[in-house]
């Protein structure tokens, strides 16, 4: 019997050590020669004692851990791993005839052209569960003899349409022939679809009825409705692979829409698309896609049938993923327009990202004001009717009452056209229709009203702990997380200067409070005249044109004898020479105010002085007191007095002036680009693993 052809029988476990160990036994009793079998277990990621308890019982056998909980992965990895000339697949729940093997092996050694071969597959009562299957009307298919009892109707040997992978063997040739078994199917249906493919290739299936086998039926597969999942979903590949031009009508002949199981539906649909997309000519792609989008439109949203193509199109790397970020103030200079475009540029080489404006700004406008590389982004600005005629240059967002139409829906429509939409400077009234919507939030500035769409966002980023607080308290939402805005602005070394530098912008409402800064200046001249002799306070920001708020601030200043001076959209490289040379930096938002939208959301001008060795001397509210440590790397103030009073201490003692300048660079580090950066980057490829990866479904996942 030695002459025999080795045969390697594969047996996939998941969670079945009663059903596999009962099927081992019966291999073992096969009337096969035991050293021509190759017998090989292949585990599916089982949670029990599986594996060492069959390693233990078994050791002739050859076993395999499969990386998923994947049927037709783990028959793959079988027949990767396979010695013999014939293969044979057998379900953890079946028993073998002891001649079974030597009937099949005796068929395909005498007849060439047939590459697989099965026996009757019977019930444990005797009943018939498999002579071969046949496909049914709408291309469902089924057990012949299914259910029967075996009088001895199907004792003639024939060719069938396919076989039952319960108990199977195929000659080695034709699995090499036929190519690998389609993962994409999980469990379930993977047998009709390679029985396809052998019939493509001219290979054919044979029942015989002399091979007898027995069969715990669906001992494994933990019930009906698992099988009725996956056959119902591998259905619509099948087609999409094999008869596509039946796809369509499927839809509504399936059990999923019957049963109206429509997360079913539209999930099958959407990875037979991907199917139709892998395996069809673009002729017939070009002809299908408009009839499955009209079918699915009269189920599901239009909007929900618009996303599968684009989707598709990252799944199979046709294009990047596109990110799309709205910053309805992105034509102003200032820090949350900074933070978003750092995003921009450290995600640029990835993805394809689009900067969405309501005012006119460029690319280059962008980099000189941050110092950042933005060459692969570009900008598509939309403007908007309603500010547009009121000749408005801030899109304020309070002004649009609950009864008003929402200007912002221009935007929202907008987003469609992305994968990923980024609101990117708190514009609440934005209905994100992406698939995947970020906003971020530098402070819950408004109150919900009819227009609010913040909760429909995917994800909620705060840039600090002051907003995370209140987030909640004003919308009653979560942040996914918390992300400190990124500070790189450190700058070469020179002398020190007798300047007390503030940097922000002069905003209309004047929340910066540079008046009140000059005021604190001028009382610090008044008070100690020798001390501040050939000290400078410079104010450094942004402006609109036909700022009436910088016009006070100019007025103010006229008088003054030039120790005060005005620095108004100053370039980066300006900007970075003042934080060089300034020996002390004051931040006064937040002062005298009760609202806390008024206050510093963070304070990303206090970081980047501190990078340069400033003393901060800063408002004691909003997210400035989690950046300077009081009485350590800087000062918190509650007035002008305060402010005053630390300012003089520094002036006046130069050690404790250096001390603090050492602890702020120090204390800066915190808030630098790196942490930053490596938020960012594992937060936005998780999204994009999440997108742009088709995940199979687990088996083990389903509870029914």
């Amino acid at each position: 019997m030695s002459e025999l052809p080795i045969c390697s029988l594969i047996i996939v476990n998941y969670k079945g050590l009663r059903q596999t160990k009962d099927c081992l036994k019966s291999l073992f009793k096969l009337a096969y020669p035991e050293q021509q079998l190759d017998i090989i277990v292949i585990d599916n990621c089982s949670e029990d004692e599986s594996v060492n308890s069959l390693r233990e019982l078994f050791p002739q056998i050859r076993l395999f851990v499969n990386s998923t909980n994947n049927f037709a992965k783990a028959l793959n990895l079988g027949i990767q791993e396979s010695k013999g000339q014939y293969i044979g697949f057998l379900n953890n729940d079946a028993t073998l005839d002891s001649q079974w093997l030597n009937v099949l092996v005796n068929l395909l050694e005498n007849n060439a052209k047939i590459g697989a071969a099965s026996g009757k597959l019977l019930f444990k009562d005797g009943r018939i569960n498999s002579v071969g299957i046949q496909q049914l009307k709408n291309f469902y298919w089924q057990d012949v003899g299914f259910g029967e009892k075996d009088s001895g109707q199907y004792d003639t040997e024939k060719e069938v349409e396919g076989l039952c992978w319960a108990a199977v063997l195929f000659r080695r040739e034709c699995l090499e022939d036929v190519g690998q078994i389609d993962e994409d199917f999980v469990m379930y249906f993977e047998d009709v679809e390679f029985a396809k493919r052998c019939q493509k290739r001219g290979w054919k299936m044979l029942y015989t009825p002399d091979a007898i086998a027995h069969h715990e039926y669906r001992g494994s597969s933990k019930g009906s409705k698992l099988t009725e999942y996956f056959c119902n979903r591998n259905r619509f590949l099948y087609l999409a692979k094999h008869e596509p031009l039946q796809l369509a009508s499927a839809i509504h002949t399936s059990d999923f829409f019957t049963n109206k199981q429509y997360d079913f539906l539209f999930e099958s649909i959407f990875v037979a698309i991907k199917k139709l997309l892998d395996y069809q000519t673009p002729e017939i792609v070009e002809t299908l896609l408009p009839q499955l989008c009209e079918r699915l439109a009269v189920i599901f949203s239009r909007i929900k049938v618009d996303r599968i193509l684009p989707r598709l199109q990252v799944i199979r790397a046709d294009r990047k993923m596109s990110i799309g970020i709205y910053d309805c103030g992105l034509h102003f200079i200032g820090g949350g327009q900074k933070y978003v475009a750092t995003i921009a540029s450290l995600l640029q080489d990835r993805f394809d990202i689009t900067f969405i404006a309501n005012k006119q700004v460029t690319i280059s406008d962008l980099e000189s004001w941050y110092g950042l590389n933005l060459a692969k982004c570009r900008v598509k600005v939309i403007p908007l009717a309603f500010y547009e005629k009121r000749g408005m240059q801030c899109i304020d967002s309070s002004i649009i009452a609950d009864d008003m139409e929402n200007p912002f829906d221009e935007i929202a429509r907008d987003s469609k056209n992305y994968d990923v939409f980024i609101n990117a400077n708190q514009l609440e009234k934005v209905k994100p229709l992406s698939p995947i919507s970020i906003f971020v939030c530098h402070f819950p500035n408004a109150f919900p009203n009819r227009h609010f769409a913040v909760g429909d966002y995917t994800f909620i980023i705060a840039n600090s702990q002051f907003t995370v607080k209140w987030l909640e308290k004003r919308w009653n939402l979560q942040p996914t997380f918390m992300l400190y805005p990124p500070v790189e602005m450190a700058t070469v070394k020179v002398p020190k200067e007798n300047i007390i530098l503030a940097v922000g912008q002069f905003e209309a409402g004047g929340t910066k409070k540079q008046i009140e800064l000059i005021q604190a200046f001028r009382s610090l001249q008044a008070n100690h005249p020798e001390k501040m002799q050939g000290w400078r306070l410079i104010l450094a920001g942004s402006s609109v044109a036909k700022n009436p708020y910088l016009k006070t601030v100019r007025d103010l200043l006229k008088a003054d004898s030039g120790s005060i001076e005005l620095k108004v959209n100053a370039d980066c490289d300006e900007v970075k020479s003042l934080y060089a040379k300034a020996s002390i930096f004051w931040h006064a938002c937040g002062l005298g105010e009760v609202n806390p939208q008024r206050c510093e959301h963070f304070g990303m001008a206090t970081v980047e002085a501190m990078q340069n060795n400033c003393a901060p001397i800063v408002f004691n509210g909003g997210g400035q007191i989690e950046i300077v440590e009081s009485g350590r790397s800087g000062f918190l103030f509650n007035s002008i007095e305060e402010l005053c009073h630390h300012s003089y201490q520094l002036i006046v003692n130069p050690d404790l002036l250096a001390q603090i300048q050492a602890a702020a660079g120090d204390r800066s580090q915190y808030f630098r680009l790196a942490p930053f950066e490596q938020k960012v980057k594992h937060f936005f490829e998780i999204i994009h693993q999440e997108y742009a990866t088709m995940r199979l479904p687990n088996p083990g996942d389903f509870r029914f």
